[in-house]
C-alpha cells in the first residue's frame, strides 16, 4: 500500500533522513518511536506527501483518489467557525458523501454536544478530537497522526483510541507518532525505531525488549531504559 525506498531528506547541509525502507499493508497499525530529532514528523510529512525526499521515493497505492488523512501536531482548525460548520466544511471539500460515517464518528468522538460551540471555546482536548475528526473526514485508507494526543484528558483519550481501534479493525492504516505508552498499550502497533534520521529495527510493541539499539544515541538508549522501567 505504502513503499518507502531508500528515502532521504536533507535541509540545510543536515541530513533529517538517511535510507529508510519499510512497507506499510493495509490495516497496519505503526508507531514511529524514537527520541525527539529522530525524524519521525519528516517521515510522516513524506508520506503524507507535504515533503518531497531529497533522495528515494514514498509510492502509494490506492485506487482512491484521496487515501490519506494527516493530523498535524498542531491544532489546524478555523476561528470563529463552529465545530458543525467547521465538519461541514471539510466534509464539503473532500466531497466525502457519508452522513452515517461522519455521525458514527462524532458520536464515537463524543463530540455531539459540542457541534454548535465555536473552535476558541473549546478545550485543548476537545480541539484535539475536532482536529481528529477533521483528518479522517473522508474516510482515508491511510491515517497519519502527528502527536494528536498531545493535552488530551483521560477520558478523551479514551474516545480517540476507541474509535481508532475499530478504523483500523475494519481495514483502516495508522501511522502514528507518541511518546505516550498509554497509546501504544491501547492501539498495540509494530514500532518502526528511528534515530538520528535512521530506521533501526520494526518490532511488535510487546516486544520492546528485543529491540535493535545497536549504534542508537545515548537520547535512544535512555528513552528505551525509562519506557521499559515504567512499563
Amino acid at each position: 500500500m505504502l513503499n518507502l525506498q531508500d528515502v532521504t531528506y536533507k535541509k540545510r547541509g543536515k541530513y533529517l533522513l538517511s535510507g529508510i525502507n519499510g512497507h506499510v499493508k493495509l490495516g497496519d497499525c505503526i508507531t514511529l518511536f524514537g527520541p525527539n530529532g529522530a525524524g519521525k514528523s519528516t517521515l510522516l510529512k513524506i508520506m503524507a506527501g507535504l515533503v518531497k525526499p531529497t533522495k528515494g521515493k514514498c509510492q502509494i497505492e490506492s485506487s482512491s483518489k484521496n487515501p490519506i488523512g494527516y493530523v498535524p501536531q498542531q491544532v489546524a482548525l478555523f476561528e470563529g467557525l463552529t465545530v458543525k460548520d467547521q465538519l461541514a466544511y471539510y466534509q464539503k471539500i473532500t466531497k466525502q458523501k457519508s452522513d452515517t460515517f461522519l455521525n458514527d464518528m462524532i458520536q464515537s468522538l463524543g463530540i455531539e454536544d459540542i457541534l454548535h460551540k465555536r473552535i476558541e471555546q473549546l478545550s485543548g482536548g476537545m480541539q484535539r478530537k475536532v482536529n481528529l475528526a477533521v483528518g479522517m473526514i473522508h474516510q482515508p485508507e491511510i491515517l497519519l497522526l502527528d502527536e494528536a494526543f498531545v493535552g488530551v484528558d483521560l477520558a478523551a483519550k479514551y474516545d480517540m483510541l476507541s474509535w481508532l481501534n475499530q478504523l483500523n479493525q475494519q481495514g483502516t492504516t495508522i501511522v502514528f507518532i507518541t511518546h505516550d505508552w498509554y497509546i501504544i498499550n491501547s492501539l498495540k502497533p509494530t514500532m518502526w525505531v528511528l534515530d538520528e534520521g535512521q530506521l533501526l529495527d520494526q518490532v511488535e510493541w510487546n516486544s520492546i525488549s528485543y529491540l535493535n539499539l545497536n549504534g542508537g544515541s545515548r537520547s535512544l538508549q535512555k528513552m528505551f531504559d525509562v519506557n521499559v522501567a515504567n512499563h
